[in-house]
């Protein structure tokens, strides 16, 4: 059965209809594929397809490929390579938008995924010591410059719910439609993979940014908050087989 079969002939609108962002507005999701997320609730009733929990998604039609986004792991650099090799998006960095999972079955779905230590540490150096990017209170900023407190800090929000860039990478990913997993570790060779794969070759990345004045991660760590992160982000640990 096509995907357009599996659809009710009630709706067959709904067949053609393809996720877009705004043009020249990359995080803004065009007019007809805003209505389409603010009706899901209807349309799935409607058509018994059901639609995804709400990601982070770079989307390209001519490709076939959808990438769930997680901050902190080689973002921007993937981004602009995919620019600079002149591949076409649709949906080019909407944040927090639903897809309805069975129209996008075929298509190819990655995402990447990093060492949950190390992405704290990532995130603490980006979004705390070169900037107030949670613009937090003068006082808090400043107590949040010793690292300890940062996770102290971290250690008390839902993190399934909370900023991006610290939110566990589990609820940033469609664990169960995903098919490929790129490790941060390994990201040149891992987002080679996936281009060769869905036929995009050759692909030339783009330098990762990393900060050049970072220790290693885990000189950051004590035994006490190492212990912490291990709890704090233990599904990410067990998803995705991280150790310290």
């Amino acid at each position: 059965m096509t995907r357009a079969e599996s659809i009710p002939p009630t709706f067959p609108w709904i067949a053609g209809r393809r996720m877009k962002t705004a043009k020249n507005h990359p995080h803004r999701l065009s007019l007809s594929t805003w209505a389409t997320q603010a009706c899901h609730p209807l349309l799935q009733l409607a058509t018994g397809s059901p639609w995804s929990r709400k990601y982070n998604l770079t989307i390209s039609h001519k490709h076939r490929f959808i990438w769930f986004r997680v901050p902190k792991n080689g973002t921007r650099t993937l981004l602009k390579s995919l620019d600079s090799n002149g591949v076409e998006l649709d949906v080019e960095e909407a944040y927090k938008c639903r897809y309805p999972v069975r129209t996008y079955r075929d298509y190819y779905k990655f995402a990447v995924v990093r060492n949950p230590w190390d992405r704290l540490v990532s995130c603490w150096h980006n979004k705390i010591l070169r900037k107030n990017a949670f613009r937090l209170s003068e006082s808090l900023h400043r107590r949040l410059h010793d690292f300890p407190a940062f996770v102290d800090h971290i250690a008390v929000k839902n993190i399934e719910r909370c900023d991006d860039h610290y939110k566990s990478q589990s609820a940033l990913i469609d664990l169960d439609e995903v098919d490929h997993l790129i490790r941060m570790e390994s990201y040149e060779e891992g987002v080679a993979h996936v281009f060769r794969t869905i036929g995009i070759e050759p692909f030339h990345i783009r330098s990762t940014n990393r900060t050049s004045t970072r220790k290693n991660y885990a000189e950051y760590y004590t035994d006490e908050t190492r212990d912490i992160v291990g709890r704090i982000y233990e599904k990410d640990i067990h998803n995705f087989d991280y150790r310290f």
